[in-house]
This record gives structure tokens, sequence and C-alpha cells, in this order.
């Protein structure tokens, strides 16, 4: 047993009392969490001070309470109340002067007049450092019942309070390495997005170049749009009038019902030029796959029958109705492309079907197809392989926005020589239907 005046600390040597204390700084080599940090710390720190009871509370985020982190020696009733307000009990005290604090006798001492489980000590001494870091508050460590069941000395409060500086940046360390390894994780995945290869990456920086594009068609989309609006609500008011004014002559009545037809299709696109730019509302209008295509197989007949090409219609009637948000321009595009495809004399079939709420249609040519190496472009703005005055390489940007907009998805298959075939795969609920 020790004596009155001497601890077990002051007949170590200095060169063993270094070597305890670099244990417990050295803690943080051994450990991969704060709460076994905090574990290991306090059972050697009992170990060095020759005690049997002690515990860790640790400051939570909003700084007004310290919670229980790790605990040994207390009894079922303590291990409950874990969480210590600022300022309540001699661990609340601590963490709110950041001063240790030495209690000979808690029986006796009139700072803690009022702790209910001062009788559950089997010593009446403890000592109780806070842990912090350039006055920066991180928890408090509380160590009491000495074997020799002696009360603490002067020397030992100090000692301690140098080791919870250590323990709280240690702790700190552990906090910091965690954040580490968080940002080299998030560092990782956007290289895995960004690609580690000189042609991912080349095709993600492509790719933000289509976006770039894309937007800045947006733009223009709308503002050409905006212009059209009124001249051309103008031209379908004043064909109304007429049409209204002539009856009886069959002729001149035709023609207007022709002009109000391609009128009508001028303000489709002018909606779907709208909706390209993002600036307006969707449409609630139906449309039906069959009838779509039969007016895209009309307005085309001239250019298809310039260069007789067979048309072949395997699309059923019976589909379901969709939302009508550039459908027919779908068509319309894909078949023009199909027949551009064709120098003379070919065939283009469109076929459809529609299962488990998803309509797929296919328009298929025989004309000289795509180079593989190309097959990944045609959908970029302005690429295209036509002259200036047959094209600008918008039709399949275009298609692939409304594709978008269906939450759907486009295929293409192709071989030089062999045709080409496009896929278009449109869910009859859209996502933000649902």
């Amino acid at each position: 047993m020790e004596d009155l005046g001497q601890s077990y600390l002051s007949r170590l040597s200095q060169t063993e009392l270094f070597q305890e204390i670099a244990t417990i700084c050295a803690a943080v080599n051994t450990v991969v969490s704060t709460n076994e940090l905090l574990a290991v710390s306090l059972e050697n720190v009992l170990k060095l001070f020759k005690a049997q009871r002690g515990s860790i509370f640790i400051l939570n985020d909003k700084e007004d309470e310290l919670e229980l982190r790790v605990a040994v020696g207390l009894g079922g009733d303590e291990q409950k109340a874990i969480v210590k307000r600022m300022g309540e009990g001699f661990v609340g005290q601590v963490a709110q002067t950041k001063e240790p604090i030495i209690v000979d006798d808690i029986a006796q001492d009139k700072r803690f007049k009022d702790h209910k489980s001062k009788n559950g000590y089997k010593t009446s001494s403890f000592i109780c450092a806070p842990l912090l870091l350039k006055d920066q508050l991180i928890g408090v460590i509380n160590i009491t019942d000495k074997d020799s069941g002696h009360k603490f000395l002067t020397n030992e409060l100090q000692l301690l309070d140098f080791i919870a500086s250590q323990i709280a940046l240690n702790y700190r360390r552990i906090i910091l390495y965690r954040k580490f390894q968080t940002v080299v994780k998030e560092t990782q995945s956007l290289k895995d997005k960004l690609g580690e290869t000189g042609e991912e990456t080349a095709h993600l920086k492509k790719q933000i170049m289509i976006q770039e594009k894309l937007a800045t068609i947006g733009k223009l989309a709308g503002g050409i749009a905006h212009e059209f609006n009124n001249p051309l609500d103008g031209v379908m008011r004043y064909t109304n009038l007429c049409l209204d004014q002539i009856q009886d002559d069959e002729v001149v009545r035709g023609y207007l019902m022709e002009i109000k037809q391609g009128l009508n299709r001028m303000a489709i696109i002018v909606r779907n030029l709208l909706r390209c730019s993002r600036d307006d509302v969707l449409s609630q209008e139906k449309v039906n796959l069959k009838s779509a295509l039969g007016r895209a197989l009309y307005n085309l007949q001239t250019d298809f029958s310039r260069k007789d090409i067979e048309i072949v219609d395997e699309v059923p009637d019976e589909l379901p109705d969709l939302i009508d948000l550039g459908l027919e321009r779908i068509l319309v595009n894909l078949i023009r492309n199909a027949i551009d495809a064709i120098e003379e004399k070919g065939k283009i079939s469109i076929t459809a079907q529609f299962e488990n709420d998803v309509l797929m249609f296919n328009v298929a040519d025989n004309g000289i197809g795509i180079a593989q190496t190309k097959i990944n472009e045609i959908f970029e703005p302005f690429y295209t392989t036509k002259d200036i005055d047959k094209g600008c390489g918008l039709g399949l940007t275009i298609i692939g926005e409304i594709v978008k907009s269906y939450d759907g998805k486009i295929d293409v298959e192709s071989q030089p020589d062999c045709g080409t075939t496009f896929t278009v795969r449109i869910p009859l609920e859209r996502e933000d239907n649902e």
C-alpha cells in the first residue's frame, strides 16, 4: 500500500513514467475508431493511476451536452445517466470551466453537495480533466477509486490534465483521418466518373461539349419559337376566316384545308422547339402511333415516290395513345433519314408492338448504312453527312431530346451497305406522372 504522501506515480522513474505516457499517446496508432481510442486510452490511464473506475464523456454536436462514450467500473444506475448538461455535476462543471478539478472527499466537498451518486464511490477522492485542443472542448475524463484507497494528489491531476490533452489530440486525429478517407473516396469516385484513361476523359469532355451545344440550341429554339408564334397565330386566324367565308368553292376550300393542316404541323413544331428550350409546359393531348405515322408518310410521300422507295407499314391499329410530346416529329425525322440513306429504289419498314407497358417501334431501311465508328456521333448536335442544303445535323438531336422527354430510349443498329434500324422504346407511364 502506498504512503499517504506518496503516490504510485512518484515511485516510477522518469523513464518508466515517460514510457507509460507514450503508451497512452500511441494508442491512436492501434485503433480504427474514436470509441476504440477512448476505450484503450481509458484502460491505460486507469492502469497508470492504479485506479479501478473511470469514464470519458464527449461533447455533442450542439455543444450543450456531454454524452458518456466509455466507462469502467460504473454501476448499473450510473450507466443509465449517460448525458450531462453543461455545468451539471463535476463533469459538467469541468466542461463549462475547461479547468481540471481534484476532490479530496466528495462527501465533504461543498461544490458537489447535491451530487446524487457521491455515496456510490468506493473511495471519496477523484480527479477530472477536460479534453481540450487549443481551448476547444472535446470532452471530459474522470478517474476515481484508487487501488490504495487514498486520495489523489496534485501532481496526479497535473499529469491527467496533460494526458487528457493528448487524448483530445488523438481523438481529433482520428476524426480528421476519417474525413480524409471520405475525401479520398469521393476523389476516387470523381476519378472514376471523369475516367482514369485518356479515352474516357475525352469521352466525358465530349459529353460536356454536347450539353453546351444543346443548351445553346435550347436558347436558340426558344427564341425562334417565340418569334414564330405571333405570325403563325395570325395566319391560322385568317385561314379559319377564309374557310368560314368560302362554303361553295370546294377547290379553294380544299386548298385552304391543306394550308390549315400545314399550319397545324408548324404549330406542333413550334411547341416542340419550346419544349427543347424548357420554356413551355408539357402537352396533355394524346396521339396514336398509327395516326402519327399516317401523317408523317403523307407529308413525305413526294420524297419516297421520287426515289421509288417501297414503304412497309406493319404498325397495328390497336396500340395505346401517348401524350403528344412530338411522336410525329420522331417518325418524320427517322423516315426522312431513311429516305436520304437510300440512293435509289429501296425499302423502308416500320413495325411496332406494345409489351410490358412499353411501346416499341422500329424504322428500318436497306440504305447505305452507318460506319460503326460514327454511330456514337450521329446524335450529336450539328453532326451530318448531308450537303448543307439538305440538313444541318439537328434531326437526330431533336429526336433524342423528344425521346428523353418521354423517359424513353433510342437505339441504332447499322452496317455499311446493309442498312440501318432505329428502335425507339417509350414507356406508357412517364416517371413524373406515376
